[in-house]
Protein backbone atom coordinates (compact mmCIF):
# COMPACT_ATOMS: atom_id res chain seq x y z
CA UNK A 1 0.00 0.00 0.00
CA UNK A 2 1.49 3.56 -1.34
CA UNK A 3 1.58 5.61 1.74
CA UNK A 4 -0.10 9.10 0.59
CA UNK A 5 0.10 12.58 2.55
CA UNK A 6 -2.84 13.26 3.63
CA UNK A 7 -4.46 17.10 3.15
CA UNK A 8 -6.81 18.15 5.47
CA UNK A 9 -8.93 21.47 6.30
CA UNK A 10 -7.16 23.52 9.52
CA UNK A 11 -10.65 24.62 10.68
CA UNK A 12 -13.08 21.25 10.49
CA UNK A 13 -10.74 18.82 9.67
CA UNK A 14 -12.24 17.68 6.45
CA UNK A 15 -10.44 15.98 3.67
CA UNK A 16 -12.87 17.37 0.85
CA UNK A 17 -10.94 19.72 0.06
CA UNK A 18 -10.57 20.82 -4.05
CA UNK A 19 -8.92 24.19 -5.66
CA UNK A 20 -10.29 27.19 -6.24
CA UNK A 21 -12.56 27.58 -8.80
CA UNK A 22 -12.80 30.55 -11.66
CA UNK A 23 -15.32 31.79 -10.15
CA UNK A 24 -13.90 31.56 -6.46
CA UNK A 25 -10.55 33.80 -6.97
CA UNK A 26 -8.75 30.49 -8.69
CA UNK A 27 -6.57 30.99 -11.50
CA UNK A 28 -6.14 27.36 -13.06
CA UNK A 29 -3.03 25.00 -12.64
CA UNK A 30 -1.95 27.96 -10.64
CA UNK A 31 -4.35 27.54 -7.11
CA UNK A 32 -3.16 24.22 -6.54
CA UNK A 33 0.19 25.15 -6.44
CA UNK A 34 -0.39 28.30 -4.12
CA UNK A 35 -1.91 25.92 -1.73
CA UNK A 36 -5.27 28.14 -1.53
CA UNK A 37 -8.23 25.22 -1.33
CA UNK A 38 -12.05 25.28 -0.72
CA UNK A 39 -13.19 23.20 2.02
CA UNK A 40 -16.89 21.37 0.48
CA UNK A 41 -17.60 20.91 3.96
CA UNK A 42 -17.20 24.29 6.17
CA UNK A 43 -17.05 26.61 3.02
CA UNK A 44 -14.01 28.09 3.68
CA UNK A 45 -10.75 28.82 1.23
CA UNK A 46 -7.91 27.09 3.16
CA UNK A 47 -4.60 26.35 3.57
CA UNK A 48 -4.44 22.59 4.26
CA UNK A 49 -2.87 20.83 6.94
CA UNK A 50 -0.70 17.97 5.19
CA UNK A 51 -0.11 14.70 7.34
CA UNK A 52 2.36 11.69 6.58
CA UNK A 53 0.19 9.09 7.55
CA UNK A 54 -3.48 8.17 8.94
CA UNK A 55 -2.13 8.17 12.93
CA UNK A 56 -1.05 12.06 12.73
CA UNK A 57 -4.50 12.89 11.20
CA UNK A 58 -6.45 10.73 13.59
CA UNK A 59 -5.11 13.10 16.38
CA UNK A 60 -5.65 15.99 14.49
CA UNK A 61 -9.04 15.20 15.21
CA UNK A 62 -9.22 14.31 18.17
CA UNK A 63 -7.91 17.79 19.03
CA UNK A 64 -10.76 19.53 17.29
CA UNK A 65 -13.43 17.23 19.33
CA UNK A 66 -13.11 13.88 17.50
CA UNK A 67 -14.59 15.00 14.81
CA UNK A 68 -14.81 12.12 11.52
CA UNK A 69 -14.46 13.43 7.93
CA UNK A 70 -13.07 10.48 6.41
Amino acid sequence: MKNESIKACPRCGSVRLRALSLREGGIPGISEVSGLFYCNDCGKHVVPVIFQNMNEYRKFLKGLGGKTHI
